[in-house]
């Protein structure tokens, strides 16, 4: 397992300060040691020194090398994900935005304290010395951070023969989490996470993947047995719905000029339109019978 050792120093969040890494439960696919929530913030570690070698990893300056995807993430977050998130995708660079998400230890250089984490590059960044460190526990209360102290960030490659969870596995796992959030914490909240959440993300991915394809009638069949009828028929008649844009929203924010609340609005209209034809498709399996 390749490793890559960056020396740098704890800073203020700076850029990433508002944006929300999402845990397990909202992500499509996540490794299992993924938290199923993160402590909140992000510490930021300004590299300045590069481990040997780190040249042959991609071409760019600095932390842009791991743009090209030579050096294994664990897990890649699509950026509609990604709360605060300021870098947005186009045409051009569809994967712009996307958080590639490693294995890391943090170690204090001065007394030797060491934690395991994750640490985040967002694609297409400017930011090309700036890495990002997230954990289930908070970082700078557990190791005493302040700004400006040494650290190395160990961060590792993923293993390329890693065995990946079939469709059939990930759909057992949200139905037994369903059954549970049902039990606990009410219907709404469960028709939410498996339907909301998972079926219609599920149902994205069926259109790239021919393996998730063949298993959505049994992923339908799990969620009828887990729900009534007349539950799913009335879920689905709210689910997603969402505000219609409005430019006044972006009206305190300076860094927003017209021409960034346009491409916003560009993308919320994007967002929506996809969000109906999944929902539409949802319809049409899950209430196939009426």
């Amino acid at each position: 397992m390749r490793k890559l050792d960056f020396i740098g120093t704890a800073q203020a969040n700076m850029s990433t300060q508002e944006m929300v890494i999402p845990g397990r439960d909202e992500l499509f696919i996540a490794p299992a040691d993924w938290p199923r929530k993160l402590a909140p913030g992000i510490l930021v570690v300004v590299v300045s020194g590069f481990p040997k070698g780190f040249e042959d990893i991609g071409n760019g300056d600095g932390l842009g090398r791991l743009d090209e995807g030579k050096f294994r993430p664990s897990l890649v977050i699509p950026q509609r994900l990604i709360a605060g998130s300021t870098i947005k995708p186009d045409a051009d660079h569809p994967a712009r935005g996307f958080a590639q998400v490693w294995h890391a230890d943090l170690q204090v250089v001065a007394t030797g304290q060491e934690i395991s984490c994750w640490a985040i590059r967002i694609l297409g960044s400017a930011s090309t010395s700036i890495l990002g460190l997230v954990a289930e526990k908070d970082l700078r209360s557990h190791l005493n951070l302040a700004d400006g102290m040494e650290v190395k960030v160990t961060v590792w490659e993923e293993e390329s023969n890693r065995k990946r969870p079939t469709p059939k596995e990930i759909i057992t796992s949200w139905c037994e989490a369903a059954r549970e959030v049902k039990e606990n914490f009410g219907t709404e909240n469960a028709l939410n996470y498996l339907i909301g959440e998972k079926f219609l993300d599920f149902l994205d991915e069926a259109e790239r993947q021919k393996d998730y394809r063949e298993e959505i009638p049994a992923f339908v069949t799990e969620i009828k047995d887990i729900f009534e009828q007349w539950e799913i028929a009335d879920y689905l008649e709210q689910v997603r719905h969402r505000e219609p844009f409005d430019a006044a929203d972006y009206e305190d924010d300076d860094d927003l000029d017209q021409e960034d609340i346009e491409m916003e609005r560009k993308q919320d209209i994007r967002e929506a339109a996809r969000d109906l034809l999944l929902v539409e498709q949802a319809r049409e399996w899950l209430l196939e019978e009426q």
